[in-house]
């Protein structure tokens, strides 16, 4: 035991000074597969791509440490251009702390399309639900603590008990996406690449977060993201060439930022790549930038021609001074894509847009 308190003791003289410097704010769970689930960024990305997209993204922060540090998140996206762009409907839960603080939440977005010539503009918006709740039974106060033989009372003699054990409140976000297809000057049907560029604002009413029924109001947070696919040997393999995705992603919530940047490969039915992600908490004492290198590996799997699987395992290794107590963290995503499901009669041809997709 006095092992692992010593393992662990860096990390809660971390957390606790998160806890108590009074000018840092809660930052928004992010997933290092951002790029397969981009309406969690921003909603402009709803039903950009055509046809109907489920996904689902499970991430396990720092396994081996005793307590659940634990996200998911489920998605769909639909393309439904008779009603101008793209709908989407998604939910996430987060828990922390062995379950001792859990984040609900469900929205639903719009995003509206505008097409000229080779570029595409979306404008999302989103609204959201999200249920915070405290479990009072697992917090330990001071005076249920023996100097020597630790945990020696069920129960604390004086503790208050919180306003409220749960928080619900509503969120709103917009942004706005640009898609551009690249096209040789002589052959204007040849798609060279598809590059997209997209900002959002997050929590742009500042919602109050507080279970102490004190102003805690969540920070706006700003997210920029850009991804292009590059397809490549088309000309020996037209119909499955290989793709190359760049992707990025900046991020700015109040203290905090964080930049993810790396490459994807694929060659169907497998894809890989790594990615390399800088955090930097500002304001807090004593801290460095938090960083990591992301490495991914997954599998296509076709049902039809229009009706895709894909399946995508990632490990993130911490590679600064933190790296012996953050351990790595495990990410699964799944993702099923129905390419078409309208009859082309029915679609407003007017707004597609044929680019590769991924």
């Amino acid at each position: 035991m006095t092992n692992n308190l010593k393992f662990l003791a860096p990390l809660f003289i971390f957390i606790a000074v998160l806890l108590l410097n009074a000018n840092v704010y809660a930052q928004d769970p992010n997933f290092s597969q951002f790029y397969n689930q981009p309406v969690q960024n921003n909603p402009a990305f709803a039903g950009l791509n055509n046809g109907l997209r489920f996904s689902a993204l499970y991430r396990n922060l720092w396994a081996r440490i005793p307590g659940k540090f634990n996200t998911f998140a489920c998605a769909m996206d639909v393309e439904a251009l008779n009603y101008g762009g793209g709908l989407g409907l998604l939910a996430s839960s987060d828990v922390e702390g062995e379950g001792m603080l859990t984040t609900k939440s469900i929205g639903g977005q719009y995003a509206y399309r505008f097409v000229y010539k080779d570029y595409l503009v979306q404008a999302g918006f989103q609204t959201s639900v999200y249920t915070q709740r405290l479990d009072y039974s697992q917090l330990i106060f001071t005076d249920q603590l023996d100097p020597r033989y630790g945990l020696v009372h069920p129960q604390s003699s004086g503790a208050v008990p919180l306003p409220a054990n749960s928080k619900t409140f509503i969120d709103f976000t917009s942004g706005f996406v640009v898609r551009k297809n690249i096209h040789p000057k002589n052959n204007h049907r040849r798609n060279l690449a598809t590059i997209n560029l997209g900002y959002a604002a997050h929590h742009i009413t500042r919602p109050d977060q507080s279970l102490l029924n004190l102003d805690a109001r969540l920070p706006i947070k700003h997210s920029f993201q850009f991804n292009a696919v590059i397809p490549v040997n088309t000309a020996n393999d037209a119909k499955n060439p290989g793709l190359i995705i760049p992707a990025a992603l900046l991020e700015f919530q109040n203290e905090f930022r964080e930049f993810v940047v790396g490459l994807n490969c694929m060659k169907a039915p497998l894809f890989g790549g790594v990615f390399y992600r800088s955090r930097i908490f500002r304001g807090l004492p004593n801290t460095a930038d938090i960083d990591a290198v992301t490495a991914n590996i997954g599998l296509e799997v076709p049902f039809n021609k229009n009706t895709i699987m894909r399946i995508c395992y990632s490990y993130d290794v911490t590679v600064n001074n933190l790296r012996g107590f953050s351990p790595g963290t495990h990410e699964i995503g799944v993702l099923l894509w129905f390419k078409e499901i309208y009859k082309h009669k029915n679609r407003n041809s007017k707004k597609a847009m044929p680019c590769y997709g991924f």
